[in-house]
Parts: C-alpha cells; structure tokens; sequence
C-alpha cells in the first residue's frame, strides 16, 4: 500500500508540475530585422544628396533593402528578383566628403 501511494504522489507531482510550470519564454537578445527601403534613394534621384537620405548604389535600386541592427551596430542588405541577399556595405579604408557616412556599395556576393 506505502510503495502504491508514494507512486501515485510521485505521478501525481510530475503531472502538476508539468501542467502548472511557466511556459519558456524566448529571450529577446537584441537584434531586430527590419525593411529600411524608405531611408535609401538612388544616386540620380533629387533628394539623393540633401543629407538626409541614404544613397544606394546597386542595379536593383533602392527596392527590397533592409537592416539588422544589433546593440547599436546594423547591418545592410538587399534582396535580389530571386530573394538572394546581398550586402549594402559602406566605404572603407578612408573617407571622403560630408556624405561618405550615407554612401552604400552592392556587393554581389550572395549570402
């Protein structure tokens, strides 16, 4: 009888642990995706160079362009017709001019 109820306390216990414990909850680390298209304009375009903007330099325009930022650092790419992505990547080394800081370069290596 003493083994019978302890089972059945030990069963009992697991049970109403499992139905009563809290749901696990994903912990939000920081990074958010989101589509951006509306910061970028073409080179060509009239409001391009009022410092506001962004200037994309790619064959796809500035459609499909979106950013990853991750505790204050982001992250740029654009989707092609076939949904490959491809980096929109500032310039480096060095640079020049008041709007280097709002220049992005396609690259065409997928990722």
């Amino acid at each position: 009888m003493n083994r019978t109820m302890l089972v059945a306390a030990c069963a009992l216990a697991v049970g109403l642990g499992t139905v009563l414990a809290p749901n696990a909850a994903a912990q939000d680390i920081g990074l958010r995706e989101y589509p951006c298209s509306d910061q970028f304009r073409v080179p060509w375009a009239l409001d391009a160079w009022n410092g506001i903007n962004k200037v994309a330099f790619s064959p796809f325009g500035s459609d499909n362009i979106h950013c990853v930022s991750f505790h204050g650092m982001t992250a740029i790419y654009q989707l092609d017709p076939q949904g490959r992505k491809h980096a929109l990547n500032p310039p480096s080394a060095f640079s020049i001019g008041a709007f280097a800081r709002q220049l992005y370069f396609w690259d065409s290596a997928t990722y």
